[in-house]
């Protein structure tokens, strides 16, 4: 790439070089004058011209290679984010050799931990890693477009229908929602296994679930998630743990000196004694342990007290498998960490062996990228969308008399904010923060929900059927309300892993974030096991009941929904096939009992 003889690099952060000469053919780097070097808006603004010059040049070639391999997969993208994640490792891994197999498994964690639709995620890294943000843009608008539009169409049709439909269309919507059940159920078992890897990541799913049936809120599910992950980071730091150690050491101490002036024992023995007592019935929460080496001391190693020196030895502990729960190249069957001896004598071990330890296991973003992006605008973004959420949620609280326009906003960007696990926790989110709000009725909300299930791309469309509705439902243009809910719903996991990934690799060495994370994630997987209740007991649809009953009230849903479930779990059937079934099984339905 050259421009009046200078050239720009693509594999730092693209800056200027200088061709080379016809002579030696080596490059140097461009040098910028003193006064440049001396300030950092000079050199922001340096690097914003070299960005805005690399897209003059490459941005025609780039859009034509995301069409080239991108404009389809809108349109043929079926079976969930499993099997949209299977996909993009085939075509950008294997075919098109975008970037490594490593690469790929760092972008994927990064998808996984972030709020948002974890395939658009992904797909959207992937792309702008290889290319740049406009490409990036266009390959998102490839990818969730169709799917948007079709259930935009969707949203026109349903809010044709009357107040009442006829018998065979309950039965047809009441065998969707049935087999609607089963899908979403193979779904939170494989998300479900993917999220728990030791029993406090079991019992969060559990206790995630159990609250979300008990109670709901506008404020409740963003609550229980902050909770799941605040009792992660609790546990796996070993906060209580270490208090409970400390304060057993303690007295054992304070025991140990009163025994020793009352026998008037040497200080040297008994303070070897408490040593050896302490590591025999107090259980440590440090990776290493201190053992005595009274039996094998080397005799010239004694402090200056005289008594023996100690030593650490790496013991077997679970904490990186409760630290990390999406790095990829660790194995979770084992449960040792892979730690060095300390060759500090007393200096006591803390959570940093643990951030060590993760570090060292986890793979960074690979060399293969064309180009780095500088971590000061992904900062800059993400402190940008932070500051945009704070201020739209606390207006939303706030002010009174909002306009419609504006709290759809809010409500779809808080629910994209708080989305962990992907399309199927959105469900429950969605529902109580537009049904509730009395803007879309239940009968047309399962409506939505069955049909999601059998359109291609992300299930985050599911909103824009829903904005659509609720501009219908207001006198407003459905069109507008389906732009509204795009841009909410998709924007804040764009923009925080957009921003995140740049600077993700040097974050998640930190066990906080890594528990903090994975806590989160396993509350928001609890809240899919609530949706498949609460589709549960609203799915059995009639003229009586048009908002809809529990489909346990007749058998037959019970079937339809077992068949959808073992067809997915136990034949891999396609979800939309699957749907389709179900309801063909609730026009048969209909069929034998519709006289009656």
């Amino acid at each position: 790439m050259r421009d009046s003889g200078r050239a720009y690099s693509s594999t730092s952060t693209l800056a200027p070089i200088v061709a080379p000469s016809s002579s030696n053919g080596q490059w140097r780097r461009e040098q910028s004058s003193p006064g440049l070097e001396s300030s950092w808006l000079a050199k922001a603004a340096m690097h914003l011209l070299h960005f805005l010059k690399f897209f003059k040049w490459n941005l025609k070639d780039q859009i034509v290679e995301v069409t080239k391999y991108q404009w389809h997969m809108g349109f043929s993208s079926f079976g969930g984010p499993v099997v949209q994640f299977q996909n993009f490792n085939k075509l950008f891994v294997e075919k098109y050799e975008w970037l490594s197999d490593d690469t790929y498994q760092e972008l994927f964690a990064v998808a996984q931990a972030l709020p948002g639709s974890a395939s658009t995620k992904l797909l959207f890294i992937i792309t702008i890693l290889h290319t740049s943000l406009i490409p990036a843009l266009v390959s998102f608008i490839y990818w969730a477009l169709p799917g948007a539009a079709g259930m935009f169409a969707l949203a026109l049709g349903v809010g044709q229908i009357g107040s009442t439909l006829p018998d065979p269309v309950y039965a047809l919507l009441s065998g969707l929602n049935a087999a609607t059940v089963g899908v979403i159920f193979v779904a939170a078992i494989q998300l479900s296994n993917r999220s728990i890897t030791d029993k406090l990541s079991f019992s969060l799913v559990f206790l995630g679930g159990a609250a979300g049936v008990c109670y709901t809120a506008l404020w409740y599910f963003p609550v229980l998630m902050v909770a799941g992950g605040t009792v992660a980071v609790v546990y796996d730091l070993r906060f209580i743990q270490r208090w409970y150690a400390r304060s057993t050491q303690k007295i054992k101490r304070r025991f140990a000196r009163r025994r020793a002036s009352e026998e008037l024992e040497p200080p040297n023995s008994v303070e070897l004694r408490s040593l050896q007592d302490d590591d025999d019935h107090v259980w440590l929460p440090e990776v290493y342990r201190n053992v005595s080496e009274s039996a094998s001391i080397n005799p010239s190693r004694t402090s200056e007290s005289g008594a023996p020196t100690v030593r650490r030895q790496p013991i077997s502990t679970s904490t990186k498998l409760r630290a990390s729960t999406t790095v990829q190249s660790v194995d979770y069957e084992t449960e040792t960490l892979p730690v060095v001896e300390s060759t500090m004598e007393d200096e006591p071990v803390d959570a940093s062996d643990v951030r060590a330890a993760v570090s060292d296991a986890t793979p960074e973003i690979g060399q293969d990228q064309k180009k780095s992006y500088p971590v000061w605008l992904g900062v800059s973004v993400v402190i940008g969308f932070l500051i945009s959420f704070v201020v739209v949620i606390v207006i939303h609280a706030v002010v009174k008399g909002l306009p419609l326009t504006f709290k759809l906003f809010a409500n779809l960007y808080l629910a994209g904010t708080i989305i962990f696990g992907g399309g199927p926790v959105v469900i429950p989110l969605l529902r109580q923060y537009i049904v509730a709000e009395g803007w879309v009725s239940a009968r047309d909300f399962t409506i939505g929900l069955a049909l999601i299930q059998a359109f291609p791309g992300p299930n985050f469309n599911f909103a824009i059927y829903l904005g659509a509705l609720t501009y219908h439902n207001g006198g407003y243009s459905s069109f507008w309300g389906a732009v509204v809910s795009f841009i909410a719903m998709y924007a804040p996991g764009m923009l925080v892993a957009g921003g995140m990934f740049t600077f993700w690799h040097k974050l998640r060495k930190y066990a906080v974030i890594t528990s903090l994370l994975r806590g989160i994630n396993a509350a928001a997987i609890g809240l899919v096991w609530t949706a498949i209740y609460r589709i549960w007991e609203s799915g059995f649809l009639s003229d009586a009941n048009p908002d809809g009953i529990s489909l346990g009230e007749d058998p037959w849903w019970t079937a339809v929904a077992s068949t959808a479930f073992v067809l997915g779990r136990g034949w891999s059937v396609p979800a939309p096939f699957s749907i389709f079934l179900g309801g063909l099984m609730g026009i048969i339905w209909w069929g034998v009992t519709g006289d009656s």
